[in-house]
């Protein structure tokens, strides 16, 4: 387990290099091809994502572990957002507008509230579930997608609160319910309940399972193309940036554990399937809508632009460690 998670992470790992050579060698003009990827993986190649694990025979076992991984998920977000909160410090004092003073208290106010958000949210989507595919195939893929449900929520909660600091305006349920990401997996869950699994056409499922595997490659692929924005040096910059990610990569995994071994030890749920993918997807790296919210509400695009790929790198020594707290229980 423990060698695959690497093999795995590594791999995943390479594919960064083909968008970093791309910008670098100036292959596109402008910002404009990695934007149009970034619009094509998030509305057509991720719905394909979330809905192929579902297309399978109705599974009591699997719906009753899915509903945990769903419980598992808003626990663990939950204390991802207290952990971050409390030592992600930081406040910003009101100054005269237009003033140099009030620049950089603004400054301040887009770094921590980029930090924070990159602290809370993992890459479970585009990372975590071609990984969870990879290693125990599509019946635990499916534990992944609705992990991504508590990840939804706070997203559009929590994470719309940090990015603007006012959670009346951008906050609605119209958002939080009909995105991408939920409108998939509730087709998916749909096609898995209802007996209609065996009457979706075969070429149907083969595009549906090309259009998935195009969500690894290019999401890298963007992830790189990012990475070459800056410089080497520059990359390392920032000490709210290491704190932050050092909690999303060590401290979530080892609460995301301490939470599934309270409810094996007390009797309450235990699964092995589960608890790696609750394990996996919170030792993930920074997700990439950390860059994709400072792009949409003017945060420190730099730091988001600098932790997406640097937490990514990581991901190769810091989720093979999380896989072995799996030995513990």
């Amino acid at each position: 387990m423990i060698w695959t998670v690497f093999i795995t992470t590594a791999s995943l790992c390479l594919l960064l290099i083909p968008g970093f050579l791309f910008n670098k060698l100036k292959l596109t003009k402008g910002r404009g091809m990695a934007k149009g990827v970034s619009h094509y993986i998030l509305y057509i190649a991720q719905p394909a994502m979330l809905i192929s694990p579902y297309i399978r025979d109705f599974d009591a076992v699997i719906l009753k572990n899915a509903g945990f991984a769903v419980l598992f998920s808003l626990i663990c977000h939950a204390l991802f957002t207290l952990s971050a909160m409390f030592i992600i410090r930081g406040r910003v004092k009101a100054s005269p507008a237009g003033t140099e003073s009030s620049d950089r208290e603004e400054a301040k106010r887009k770094n921590l509230g980029t930090v924070r958000i990159a602290a809370i949210f993992g890459n479970c989507g585009y990372m975590g579930i071609p990984l969870i595919k990879s290693i125990l195939g599509n019946s635990a893929a499916i534990y992944a997608t609705v992990f991504n449900i508590g990840f939804q929520l706070f997203l559009w909660t929590v994470g719309c609160y940090l990015a603007t600091g006012d959670i009346n305006y951008y906050v609605s349920p119209k958002k939080i319910l009909l995105n991408p990401a939920t409108i998939s997996i509730f087709i998916g869950l749909i096609i898995f309940f209802a007996p209609i699994n065996g009457y979706v056409p075969e070429f149907i499922v083969k595009a549906i399972n090309l259009l998935d595997g195009t969500v690894v490659p290019l999401s890298m692929f963007v992830v790189g193309f990012h990475m070459a924005e800056n410089s080497f040096r520059g990359l390392f910059r920032g000490g709210r940036m290491w704190i932050s990610i050092l909690l999303k990569q060590f401290l979530a995994p080892l609460l995301s554990f301490g939470i599934l071994y309270l409810f094996k030890v007390t009797g309450l749920f235990y699964s092995y399937d589960v608890s790696v993918v609750v394990l996996l997807c919170s030792a993930a790296p920074c997700a990439t809508v950390t860059s994709i919210f400072a792009e949409k509400f003017d945060l420190d695009r730099e730091t988001a632009g600098r932790m997406v790929p640097i937490s990514t790198i990581l991901s190769m020594a810091t989720m093979p460690l999380a896989a072995l707290l799996l030995k513990l229980f």
